[in-house]
């Protein structure tokens, strides 16, 4: 008999004992009036309680077939995306929408477990989206004007607290010893493809104690992809090793501390 033929309007369960309607059993080639013994119900709950007493041999059947197939599911995923991308993303929005606490939660364990992950992540993404990077600044400031202001306040008042004896002449020194162009990458401030300037960076940031002086005052690059958008208020040793590598941070840092032991033998010729 084809499955397609089914000759009963109801049956009888086999493992609940029911009677149900033939829309709650699933087709069956083998049975004689096309559908399966056990209502769908009872099957789902049969194959719950099987998953939940072999989850750990099921995972392990499941990821081996996953490490064997990689690309074969991986190519089926990117197809079935492709084609579904607008229903896909509803169905995220949606998810999202509905499991936010959920999902921030989630994120915040992850950041405080992979600290160091989560801020490369973050310096990539914003690496790859300057103009998201740059809407999503002018969105914020002009919907938290209060917020902006009171951190504008509070890094002025910290770098009251600081030294602050960095002179013009200084600073022209900075620029002028580095030939103008970015002490870490060593990048001019404008070239063909895009435009940037040098700010005065402080090299131990104002966060952690750093002061406005000749001795922790570099010019970094800034505007697209410059140097002084991704350090922030990170110290150098880290920045530098997750921006350019352990090994060309150490040349970095050498050159930045050989100007700084140069500008503070200045200091003490003139004193």
């Amino acid at each position: 008999m084809s499955a397609d033929e089914i000759t009963v309007a109801s049956k009888r369960c086999s493992t609940c004992k029911e009677t149900k309607a033939v829309s709650a059993f699933s087709r069956g080639s083998r049975a004689k009036d096309g559908l399966r013994s056990q209502c769908k119900e009872c099957v789902r709950e049969a194959s719950r309680v099987y998953y939940a007493a072999n989850s750990e041999k099921l995972n392990e059947k499941k990821r081996v077939y996953h490490a064997a197939n990689s690309e074969k599911l991986n190519e089926k995923k990117r197809v079935y995306h492709a084609a579904n991308s607008d229903k896909e993303r509803e169905k995220s929005r949606v998810y999202q929408a509905a499991n936010s606490e959920k999902l921030n939660e989630k994120s915040r364990v992850y950041r405080a477990a992979n600290p160091e992950k989560a801020r490369e992540a973050v310096r990539v993404w914003r690496a790859a989206n300057p103009e998201k990077v740059r809407e999503r600044e002018r969105v914020y400031r002009a919907a938290n004007p209060e917020k902006v202001r009171v951190y504008s306040q509070r890094r002025r008042a910290r770098k009251a607290n600081l030294p602050n004896t960095l002179t013009t002449a200084e600073w022209q020194y900075a620029i002028d010893y580095f030939y103008g162009y970015c002490a870490v990458c060593g990048r001019p401030p404008k070239d063909l493809f895009k435009t940037r300037r040098v700010n005065a960076d402080h090299w131990i940031p104002l966060t952690k104690g750093g002061g406005t002086t000749a001795d922790n005052i570099v010019p970094l690059c800034s505007g697209e992809d410059g140097c002084n958008n991704s350090k922030h208020n990170a110290m150098p040793e880290v920045w530098l090793a997750q921006q350019f590598g352990k090994r060309k941070a150490r040349v970095i840092l050498q050159r930045i501390n050989a100007y700084f032991e140069l500008v503070k033998a200045k200091d003490k010729e003139v004193a």
